[in-house]
């Protein structure tokens, strides 16, 4: 699954995907370190503005949907999700993901719209890749840059084209390092959380 995840410079979201478009001043643009379900997350929406916008990270209580039941039936309502790393928990202990370059990338995820406000979405998961199966049996479907525009063309998508976007990213473009404890309380934010504060505990990799 995805419990957590991070978005610690969220203007590199328009340097690595000029296309999308977000609001020149947003308390949004503040670098996150514990992002939490039921919070805001800036995600793009599948209608044709490619606008990046605030979502309410939550589906019914539901935050991630997995890749084998949204491929079920055609898909509307897509979306993606930004961050630059995620978080998976071996007991207490968080392990942290990011990509070896350290770059922004994007969550395939779906939503529901809604008249006003921010529409809740949730992160689509599938079987972990070889590096994160040492932690944990689930993943977030990570799209590659070329697959994001397609991803949120409009219209419904059949599942036998959905499925070829939720698949296991590639293990050796990423990387895995333990971080602080910290992290176990959802309301603590801040750039500490990425040190591992626990030398006595037993580095994974």
């Amino acid at each position: 699954m995805c419990g957590r995840f991070t978005l610690t410079n969220p203007l590199r979201i328009r340097a690595t995907y000029p296309r999308y478009r977000f609001e020149e001043f947003s308390e949004y643009r503040l670098p996150r370190f514990n992002i939490a379900p039921t919070q805001a997350v800036l995600g793009v929406l599948d209608d044709g503005s490619e606008h990046v916008r605030p979502l309410h990270w939550g589906i019914d209580g539901r935050i991630n949907a997995r890749a084998e039941t949204v491929a079920q039936h055609d898909v509307p309502f897509r979306c993606v999700i930004f961050a630059d790393g995620f978080y998976e928990w071996r007991g207490k202990k968080p392990v942290y993901y990011t990509m070896k370059d350290d770059r922004v990338f994007a969550f395939a995820g779906i939503f529901e719209p809604v008249p006003s406000g921010e529409p809740p979405c949730a992160i689509i998961t599938v079987p972990a890749n070889d590096l994160v199966a040492q932690v944990h049996d689930r993943m977030p479907a990570i799209l590659e840059d070329d697959e994001i525009a397609a991803w949120l063309t409009p219209g419904d998508m059949q599942p036998p084209q959905a499925r070829t976007f939720m698949q296991p990213f590639d293990p050796a473009a990423m990387q895995a390092r333990n971080v602080s404890m910290r992290l176990n309380d959802a309301r603590y934010d801040a750039p500490d959380v990425l040190i591992d504060n626990d030398p006595v505990q037993e580095t994974l990799f």
